[in-house]
C-alpha cells in the first residue's frame, strides 16, 4: 500500500516564521544603521575636534605675533633703527593680516565666533594705528607719545581680554559639543544592544516556534501511521476472512454438487463456483501484495484463462490459451467487475464455441493507454449472421452488457477473422478513476 503523508497545517507556522523573519532583517537592518551613525558621529567628532583645536593654535598665533611685534618694535624705537622699525612693522602686519585670515576662514559658518574674531580684529587694527602713531611721535619729538603708549596697552589688554574670552569660549563649546555627542553615541549603543538583543529574542521565539510545530507536526504524523498500520492491519484481515468465507462457498458448492445427479444443474454450481473462486482469489492478492487499493489485473486474467480452460475444457477437444497482456493496475470495483465479465465470456465460448471440434484456440488480450481494453477471442464455430447481442436474450451476453455498463465501458460482439468470436470490451482509465475516487469517498 502506497505510504500515507498527513496534510499539515503549514499556513499558522509558515505566517509566523514569515514575520519573525522580516523582523529579524528590519532590526538587523536598525542595528546596522545605528552603527553607521556611531561611526560617523564618531568621526565627524574627530574631525570638528581637530578643528577647534587648529582654530585655537590659530589664536595663539595671532598672539604670539602681536607680542613679537610689540616687543621687537620697542627694540627698534629704543635703537632709533626707524628703516628696520618700518619694515618690521609692514611685516609684522602682513603675518598678522594672514594669520588672522587663516583664523577667520576657519570660523567660515560659526556666526558667533565670526563677531567675537570681527571684535578682536577691530583691536588690532587701532592697536597697530596707536602704535604707529607713538613711533611717529618719538621721530619727531612732539612728546605725545606716552599718552598713546597707555591707549596702545589698554588696547593691547582688550586684545587679551578677547583672546582669552575666545579661547575660553572655544573650550567651552569643545567640552559641550564632545559631552553631548558622548551621550548621542551611548544613546546609538543602548539603541544598538537593544535591536540586537530584541532580534535574538525573536529568532530564538521563531525557533522555538519552529521546533515545536516540528515536534507536533512529527506526533501528528507518528499517530497517522500507527492508525493508518491499525487500520491497513484491519483491512487485511477483512480481505483474508472474506477470502475464507468465499473458499468456504466455493467447498459447499462442490459438496453440493457432487451430490445432484442433473448433469446441468452440477454445470451451473461448478460455474458458481468459479466465479466464487475468483473473487476468493482477488481478495487473496489484495492482503498479501501490500496495496490494498489497486491490484495488476493482467495477472488474474491469466489466472482465470488457465483455470477455465483446465476445468472447463470440453470433452473431446484439445484447447489452446494465447494471452497477450499489458501491465495494468485498477481499482478493486472494476477488477470485480471485469473478472467476473472475462469469466462469463470465457465460459460462454467454452460451452458454446467449440462444438463438434477436435481443436480451438481461444485468446485473452489486455491493453492499457488512454483507452483500456480486454478481448476475449476464439475460432469456434462463431455467432450466426446478423447476430445482435443486445436482442440475442441470451442470459450469458445480457450479464456481460450489464457487467460492461458498470465501469462506464460496452461489450462489443463480432465474428472473428478467420471464424469464431471476437468480443471487445473498452473502458476508459477516466472512468475506473472516478469508480475508484467515488469507492473512496463513500
Amino acid at each position: 500500500m502506497k505510504e500515507f503523508v498527513p496534510k499539515i497545517p503549514k499556513k499558522s507556522l509558515e505566517a509566523i516564521v514569515t514575520v519573525a523573519f522580516a523582523i529579524f532583517i528590519l532590526l538587523f537592518a536598525a542595528n546596522n544603521w545605528f552603527s553607521h551613525l556611531t561611526s560617523q558621529n564618531l568621526i565627524d567628532s574627530i574631525v570638528w575636534v581637530d578643528l577647534k583645536h587648529g582654530q585655537l593654535d590659530l589664536a595663539k598665533d595671532v598672539q604670539l605675533e602681536l607680542r613679537a611685534a610689540e616687543s621687537s618694535l620697542r627694540s627698534y624705537v629704543i635703537t632709533g633703527n626707524s628703516a628696520k622699525r618700518d619694515e618690521y612693522l609692514k611685516k609684522s602686519a602682513t603675518i598678522m593680516d594672514e594669520r588672522f585670515a587663516n583664523l577667520l576662514g576657519s570660523a567660515a559658518g560659526e556666526e558667533k565666533m565670526l563677531h567675537t574674531l570681527d571684535r578682536i580684529g577691530e583691536l588690532i587694527r587701532r592697536w597697530l594705528d596707536l602704535l604707529n602713531e607713538s613711533h611717529m611721535a618719538y621721530e619727531t619729538g612732539s612728546g605725545g607719545q606716552n599718552p598713546i603708549h597707555r591707549r596702545g596697552d589698554l588696547v593691547m589688554q582688550q586684545i587679551t581680554a578677547a583672546f582669552q574670552k575666545f579661547v575660553s569660549d572655544q573650550h567651552e563649546i569643545l567640552q559641550s559639543r564632545i559631552l553631548e555627542r558622548k551621550n548621542e553615541s551611548e544613546r546609538l549603543m543602548y539603541a544598538m544592544l537593544a535591536s540586537g538583543v530584541l532580534a535574538l529574542a525573536i529568532a530564538g521565539l521563531a525557533l522555538t516556534v519552529i521546533l515545536r510545530g516540528l515536534y507536533r507536526h512529527r506526533e501528528a504524523e507518528k499517530k497517522s501511521r500507527v492508525s493508518l498500520e491499525e487500520k491497513e492491519t484491519l483491512l487485511k484481515e477483512i480481505h483474508h476472512r472474506v477470502k475464507n468465507n468465499l473458499q468456504i462457498i466455493s467447498s459447499v458448492l462442490l459438496l453440493q454438487a457432487s451430490k445432484l445427479k442433473d448433469a446441468e444443474a452440477a454445470e451451473i454450481f461448478s460455474e458458481c463456483r468459479e466465479r466464487i473462486q475468483f473473487m476468493a482469489r482477488l481478495h487473496e492478492q489484495l492482503y498479501t501484495s501490500g496495496n490494498l487499493q489497486r491490484i495488476e489485473f493482467g495477472k488474474n486474467l491469466a489466472e482465470i484463462g488457465e483455470t477455465l480452460l483446465h476445468s472447463h475444457n470440453p470433452t473431446g477437444c484439445q484447447l489452446t490459451l494465447e494471452t497477450s497482456i499489458d501491465p495494468l493496475e485498477l481499482d478493486v470495483d472494476t477488477s470485480q467487475v471485469l473478472g467476473l465479465l472475462a469469466t462469463e465470456l470465457l465460459l460462454n465460448s467454452l460451452k458454446h464455441g467449440f462444438t463438434g471440434r477436435k481443436t480451438g484456440t481461444i485468446r485473452v488480450e489486455l491493453h492499457g493507454g488512454d483507452k483500456n481494453s480486454m478481448v476475449i477471442s476464439d475460432n469456434g464455430v462463431g455467432l450466426p449472421v446478423h447476430f445482435d447481442s443486445l436482442k440475442s436474450g441470451r442470459m450469458g451476453m445480457n450479464l456481460a452488457q450489464a457487467l460492461a455498463r458498470q465501469i462506464g465501458g460496452e461489450a462489443v460482439f463480432s465474428i472473428n477473422e478467420g471464424g469464431g468470436t471476437r468480443v471487445v470490451v473498452g473502458f476508459s482509465l477516466e472512468s475506473t478513476l472516478k469508480t475508484d475516487a467515488a469507492r473512496r469517498h463513500s
